[in-house]
């Protein structure tokens, strides 16, 4: 009997900001010191993060309001690290938006 695969998609697991905070920091924390979790994580969030945008305009806020809030708690590397990546994700919303290719 043959074995079936489904693809894996991040997207479905990081739903919520918090659960993409922990994941980087799960990264951090397992990486054996190359930074490849490091860049595989930042990765998957940055992709997660323009996914999401796609699909609930209203996530750019709830992820605007916990960067705040980790800026808050003391964790500025990890908020600097998450508005980086929501910037880029709404330049890259904004911009698909303005230059669609099309026949």
């Amino acid at each position: 009997m043959s074995e079936k695969f489904t693809r894996f998609d991040i997207t479905e697991f990081l739903l919520a900001p918090a659960d993409m905070w922990n994941f980087i920091k799960a990264c951090e924390e397992e990486d054996p010191g190359d930074g490849s979790f490091n860049r595989v994580a930042l990765r998957d969030v940055k992709h997660t993060i323009r996914a999401r945008i796609q699909i609930d305009p209203q996530f750019a806020q709830a992820l605007r309001i916990e960067v705040a809030t980790l800026f808050q708690n003391g964790e500025a590397e990890l908020a600097r690290r998450l508005l980086d990546m929501l910037t880029d994700a709404l330049r890259h919303h904004t911009a698909r938006g303005l230059f669609t290719y099309r026949p």
